[in-house]
């Protein structure tokens, strides 16, 4: 079988790449008309002179494809991008909802998420009929708050909702163990052994990194503990930067801290499995994140994890294995963070849970080495790459129906 593919990247590498030991796999970015066509905001991308937000930029790059020729390959298995072609099987793995144009962005950021007003959309209407069409074999959710959102899409097409609905599942990413036992991390839990948090996460601001380091360098002040902090410190967008001072600020705390903060800007993977494993909790106080791909990893080190309760978190990081934190979400579970106002009131009950959450597991460290074991289970259960492949397998073969 030869899979047809538009990227190597990391979402590529997590969902389908290399997947299949008896499959090939081709790069057919180069036979994307809807590359070519445009061609000169690739050009500004790649000069650092592209003049649009991130969301613009990737509903106007990323999201549709359509074949020049014939490229010689059984299926299509694309991420967030819409295949406009009527002739070649494809798959689509699905992070938000597709399409995901700005305009439905803000729909599903909005405090009511009213999705109504995307009915008449020509341009969302165009991809639901190639969503419905038969060579569209399956829509694979990340997660079910993935699902429902598409759910909520589709809805507002009632003449394509049927034969869409009918082939869109959720498929958990696929995430082996990283230890095999809880002894594997070479840990006591013990009252008198020092207590390792870890964040990982190169967009800091938007990953809760500055919060972290406030509440961790308060807390401090009371309990001994060490935090690993890895991270670029980058700033993805403008609008998770609470202050004009904010990267001074940040800047500021580790470096005044860091007879406790051990700092990196970035390690290879391996060293930060290694770093995970040799922690006791992990930290994810997130503004956003559509899935969180670390949450696995740190789950499969035994690594229980503190994070926000909002989108697929509240599904891969519930109670039974780690610890949410309450904040504002609409009821698609998306964050609610739009307005100054609603900024302000997200920041005060991030960092008021995050403290509550910090201090109880500095308390109960017994729970830490239960969560761990339950950690393990999970992943051992719900992200079995074995069980993955083989579902992967029935849905290149039309088979998605079939898979529980």
């Amino acid at each position: 079988m030869k899979i047809g593919i538009l990227s190597k990247n990391y979402a590529a590498q997590r969902l389908f790449l290399n997947k299949l030991p008896e499959a090939k796999y081709k790069d057919i970015r180069f036979y994307n008309w809807c590359l070519w066509k445009n061609a000169y905001l690739w050009g500004l991308k790649a000069l650092g002179k592209l003049k649009m937000s991130p969301e613009e930029m990737v509903a106007k790059l990323f999201y549709d494809f359509r074949a020049l020729v014939p490229t010689g390959c059984d299926v299509f298995h694309f991420f967030n991008c819409i295949n406009l072609g009527t002739h070649s099987k494809w798959v689509l793995s699905v992070e938000s909802g597709v399409p995901w144009p700005v305009n439905v962005t803000r729909c599903v950021e909005s405090e009511n998420s009213d999705l109504s007003s995307i009915a008449n959309d020509k341009y969302v209407a165009r991809r639901m009929k190639a969503l419905a069409n038969q060579n569209c074999l399956a829509l694979l959710a990340l997660s079910h708050c993935t699902e429902n959102i598409q759910r909520e899409l589709i809805k507002q097409f009632p003449k394509y909702e049927g034969e869409i609905t009918k082939k869109l599942i959720t498929l958990l990413p696929p995430q082996k163990l990283i230890v095999n036992d809880v002894k594997e991390k070479g840990l006591t839990w013990k009252d008198d052994e020092r207590m390792t948090f870890i964040y990982v996460g190169s967009d800091f601001y938007r990953k809760g990194g500055r919060e972290t380091v406030q509440v961790l360098a308060d807390l401090h002040k009371q309990y001994d503990f060490r935090l690993v902090l890895i991270s670029a410190m980058a700033v993805d967008e403008q609008r998770y930067l609470r202050t004009n001072n904010d990267e001074e600020e940040a800047k500021r705390l580790i470096e005044e801290n860091k007879d406790w903060i051990e700092y990196y800007d970035r390690l290879p993977n391996a060293k930060v499995l290694e770093k995970m494993k040799a922690a006791h909790v992990c930290m994810l106080p997130t503004w956003m994140d559509t899935f969180a791909y670390s949450v696995l990893e740190a789950q499969a080190c035994g690594t229980p994890v503190i994070s926000t309760s909002l989108r697929a978190l509240t599904e891969i990081n519930n109670e039974e294995v780690g610890w949410l934190i309450k904040v504002p979400v609409n009821r698609l579970n998306n964050p609610i963070h739009l307005t100054k106002e609603q900024q302000d009131r997200f920041s005060e009950m991030l960092l008021a849970g995050l403290r509550e959450k910090v201090e109880y597991v500095l308390q109960n460290r017994q729970e830490i080495k239960d969560k761990s074991k339950k950690c393990l289970d999970k992943i051992k259960n719900l992200h079995s790459p074995q069980d993955y492949e083989k579902k992967l397998r029935m849905v290149y073969n039309g088979d998605v129906s079939k898979i529980k």
